[in-house]
């Protein structure tokens, strides 16, 4: 809590920690990246045109699910990438939205799919794995506890990242 707001994690702003944790702290301010950036537009395409027949973009409390599918009384979760290059930041994001589900009482498992290079990862939830998001939710809220960003840190990523011209510009 700061000046009594209160933020709350989702599965963008644990995906954004990983990441870079500049980026969450902006991102829970509300405070966009540029959304013309090629790199998200590319995203936003492959999440548009792949899995058509799927139900697309669900809505759960901490996040939107990229497609659902359901298998028996198993609730399968897909999150759509454009690329296997930072596939960490993806599987906790996925992770974190397979806590959120179990908590409410469903099976689930996920999977994460990279069409343009025919991949899919299967995730399983694992007693390491909910400790883990324990942890890393405790970090990024002290993280956005703090009413000032995280210094900027130069990396390779930054180059490609929606923020570049607001850390770097």
């Amino acid at each position: 809590m700061v000046n009594n707001i209160f933020f709350k994690i989702t599965g963008s702003l644990i995906q954004a920690y990983i990441y870079c944790p500049r980026k969450a702290w902006l991102m829970s301010r509300q405070i966009v990246g540029d959304q013309y950036n090629e790199f998200l537009a590319i995203g936003r395409l492959i999440s548009g045109e792949t899995y058509k027949r799927d139900k697309r973009e669900i809505l759960i409390e901490g996040g939107k699910i990229d497609v659902v599918r359901v298998k028996g009384n198993e609730f399968i979760l897909i999150e759509t990438k454009k690329t296997s290059k930072f596939i960490e930041t993806s599987k906790k994001q996925l992770i974190f939205y397979l806590i959120q589900m179990e908590k409410n009482g469903f099976k689930v498992k996920g999977e994460i799919r990279i069409p343009k290079e025919k991949k899919v990862i299967p995730v399983k939830l694992s007693d390491s794995d909910r400790s883990d998001m324990e942890k890393i939710k405790k970090e990024l809220s002290e993280l956005l506890a703090s009413s000032n960003p995280p210094v900027k840190k130069w990396s390779r990523k930054c180059r490609n990242c929606s923020y570049l011209e607001l850390c770097w510009g």
